[in-house]
């Protein structure tokens, strides 16, 4: 018997990840009209200068950050999406571990926490 209605397919939205140097050249040219993104750029430098860079996959947008375990990175699948908000001066990490699913993980932190809480969030899910 058929369902009364279509069922769609799950089709991932996927990115290739860049390298740490791209992304870090990203956020450096954008710091140089922007200042206010500093920190995005001292967290990819972070990761960068770390053993994370081996192990951590990442694409970006302006603002937003999404790093994975995966290459390609799923956007909604075991992906961590950090943004931070330069008018509040405020980091936003939401991660999700499975498409079609609620955030698993969604927390705010101070400006000064932000790479604290990223280490600590990075251990905490093993990664």
């Amino acid at each position: 018997m058929k369902p009364p209605f279509p069922i769609s397919k799950y089709k991932p939205q996927t990115a290739k990840a860049l390298s740490w140097q791209e992304i870090e050249q990203k956020y450096a040219d954008l710091t140089g009209i922007h200042p206010e993104f500093n920190p995005m750029l001292l967290l990819v430098k972070h990761i960068a200068s770390t053993t994370l860079s081996t192990r951590l996959f990442a694409y970006t947008s302006m603002h937003k950050l999404i790093i994975s375990i995966y290459n390609p990175i799923e956007w909604n699948r075991e992906a961590l999406h950090v943004e931070f908000d330069t008018l509040v001066k405020k980091w936003y990490f939401w991660y999700y571990s499975k498409p079609k699913e609620p955030v698993e993980f969604e927390r705010t932190y101070s400006s000064e926490k932000g790479i604290e809480k990223f280490d600590a969030f990075i251990r905490q899910i093993n990664w």
